[in-house]
């Protein structure tokens, strides 16, 4: 199959290589040269931008990371769009805008998904990512062997926005856990409590979920957590900021209450000031320590 990739980033280049190494022709695009220089040694072609990544392609997969430049991406594929075209947006952006461009795209003959995505870099690197499909769920059919390279699940949800719905809803949760976590952690050790006993404890009580599983943000004792790689991102600070920014605004629209989400929100605002914007999201915990003196 012939696919574009637009937005060679963190989870976009390795989600590109496995469609290599799957067998499609991919034709890439993206802002920063070294990515696409990257993507070009593991087997794929450098487009014209997105319009020429469109235009080469059968299915055109975005992966940028907000509203405004998904539009843009759409308002450069517009002109080449038509029947036998398919884009997947695998972005996270704000649900009615992703509507927009639903309907924006079909307008043409085209067809359109959005897919957010779950897993992370780890995910991407494995190719065992979750997407939330939002959309036609014939035109989901017809595209599942640009996708499956790169997924360990795919769930139709529902029709157009539900994707981007599903994955709000999947982020305020884990935003939570991962400040629950964070409390939890720095008063357990301020007390003297024994960080590998805690995970111990934790991961075989209630207490367990992801965020304690895989992101206990004290170094050394989850090997592969961002704490014990110098906070290297699974997923930026300033990126989990930006989905709260967006849940919270829907929330708002669909006279939703929230209350876990803005606390969270306000942490994070508070690691990014701090400088901790490009750090994986658990560097909230940082934030904790500084206030309890740790």
């Amino acid at each position: 199959m012939d696919i574009g990739f637009v937005g060679l980033g963190a989870m976009g280049l390795p989600m590109t290589r496995h469609l290599v190494d799957a067998g499609h022709h991919v034709t890439v695009a993206s802002r920063s040269r070294g990515p696409i220089d990257a993507a070009v040694e593991a087997g794929a072609v450098e487009g014209d931008g997105p319009r020429g990544v469109v235009e080469a392609s059968q299915v055109t997969i975005l992966c940028v990371p907000n509203s405004p430049e998904v539009a843009e991406c759409v308002d450069a594929a517009l002109p080449v769009l038509g029947p036998g075209k398919t884009i997947v947006d695998t972005s996270t952006i704000d649900p009615d805008v992703e509507r927009t461009q639903h309907e924006r795209v079909t307008a043409t003959g085209a067809a359109y998904l959005e897919a957010p995505l779950s897993g992370g870099t780890v995910g991407a690197q494995k190719g065992t990512l979750t997407l939330m499909v939002g959309g036609d769920a014939a035109v989901l059919d017809g595209v599942r062997p640009a996708l499956e390279p790169f997924a360990g699940l795919i769930v139709h949800v529902g029709g157009p926005g539900m994707g981007q719905v599903v994955k709000l809803c999947n982020n305020l949760i884990y935003a939570a856990q991962m400040l629950a976590t964070a409390e939890a952690t720095v008063m357990a050790t301020k007390a003297g409590a024994d960080a590998h006993q805690l995970f111990e404890v934790l991961t075989h009580a209630t207490g367990d979920c992801v965020a304690v599983r895989t992101r206990l943000p004290v170094e050394g004792v989850v090997p592969d957590s961002p704490a014990s790689n110098d906070w290297a991102p699974g997923f930026m600070t300033d990126l989990m900021a930006k989905d709260l920014d967006l849940a919270i605004q829907y929330a708002a629209k669909s006279r939703t209450p929230l209350f876990t989400s803005g606390v969270v929100r306000q942490i994070l605002g508070a690691a990014s000031e701090a400088g901790y914007g490009r750090e994986d999201f658990s560097a909230l915990a940082k934030v904790i320590r500084q206030l309890a003196g740790q």
